[in-house]
């Protein structure tokens, strides 16, 4: 395959996904500076990344037809189980699905319904055009919710959260698809494992996203989430249920994590942060701040996983309502400036 063929490919990509793969390249290098994984191990995960590309998975086929595996795992966002399960050398006994989307933003009424998920992805397409490639989602979730329909049923289901709305809105969903599903389930949740086997550690700071904990501390998780868990009783599965189903019935757009639960919050509810921040940002300056500098502070300081592309979106609104003007294209925050009006 030459350079040109390789440049298209790339080009055809959804942003959202080369995004990601992006990160995991960004964490591996990271890890190969600090000595904790060799040079040979980095240019085999280059090379499956090389292959993911190029040569695509049938995302209709039933993978549970390829091999016999003894455990499902369900993620959310990035897929940062993968180099989990390989370094523990259980790709081929534990299978992963994972949900590209971030639970925390847009409708998510009737979600499991061709109707739903249209008009979540229609709010998408509408306001967040830029950052995600809405049609890509929308073809890829019947592949998901097909793939978790099909889980044998002999098959234990973990799945696994941390103390934000896009996994607990994503955990209630799942189990909502699960319902009708014999079994047996089990939750892992990596903030409160992490309490517990980094007590040190975790009274400066806990990742509030699974995907933010470094390999070694999320192996030390896996583990203890073997040697200790603890079936979803009928009850409990039931009452999960219910709590989508509330959930799903609000028709808020933007979700937040608050006192341990799932807040549904107005749109605008960080639109005072934002000019605040904006404030501090620009100060006396009297030229324009790049969109993307703002949006990087304010999401740094929030402690919420909602997406930085949600901010950028409100910074819209705001240049719609007069309180900032913009130089540049509204097309994505990289490529505009912003002041106060």
């Amino acid at each position: 395959m030459d350079f040109l063929e390789i440049k298209k490919l790339v080009k055809d990509l959804p942003e959202q996904e080369v995004r990601l793969y992006l990160q995991f390249i960004l964490f591996k290098i990271a890890l190969l500076e600090d000595k904790e994984e060799s040079l040979v191990d980095f240019v085999n995960d280059l090379k499956e990344i090389y292959n993911e590309i190029l040569y695509p998975k049938d995302t209709n086929q039933n993978q549970f037809d390829k091999g016999n595996y003894t455990k499902v795992h369900i993620q959310f966002g990035y897929p940062y189980l993968r180099q989990l399960l390989k370094e523990l050398n259980l790709l081929e006994e534990d299978f992963t699905i994972t949900f590209h989307d971030n639970f925390a933003i847009a409708p998510i009424g009737s979600l499991d319904t061709e109707k739903g998920q249209t008009d979540r992805f229609d709010w998408l397409k509408k306001n967040l055009s830029d950052e995600y490639e809405i049609e890509n989602y929308q073809e890829s979730y019947p592949g998901v919710i097909s793939q978790l329909l099909t889980i044998p049923e002999n098959v234990p289901i973990y799945i696994w959260v941390s103390e934000n709305a896009n996994e607990q809105t994503a955990l209630l969903f799942t189990m909502y698809l699960l319902r009708e599903m014999k079994n047996n389930i089990f939750i892992i949740d990596t903030a409160t494992l992490y309490r517990r086997l980094f007590e040190k550690k975790a009274k400066k700071y806990v990742p509030f996203f699974s995907g933010e904990i470094i390999l070694g501390e999320l192996q030390s998780i896996y583990k203890y989430s073997q040697e200790n868990k603890q079936i979803l009783s009928d009850a409990e599965r039931k009452h999960i249920e219910k709590k989508w189903l509330d959930l799903s019935n609000n028709p808020g757009t933007l979700r937040i994590w608050e006192n341990g639960e799932i807040k549904v919050v107005a749109e605008d509810y960080y639109d005072d942060f934002i000019i605040e921040k904006a404030k501090k940002l620009i100060g006396k300056k009297k030229g324009f701040m790049m969109c993307a500098r703002l949006v990087g502070e304010v999401y740094g300081h929030i402690f919420q996983y909602i997406g930085d592309s949600f901010l950028e979106y409100r910074v819209r609104k705001l240049i719609e309502k007069g309180i900032f003007e913009y130089e540049g294209s509204l097309d994505a925050m990289r490529y505009y400036g912003i002041k106060f009006k």
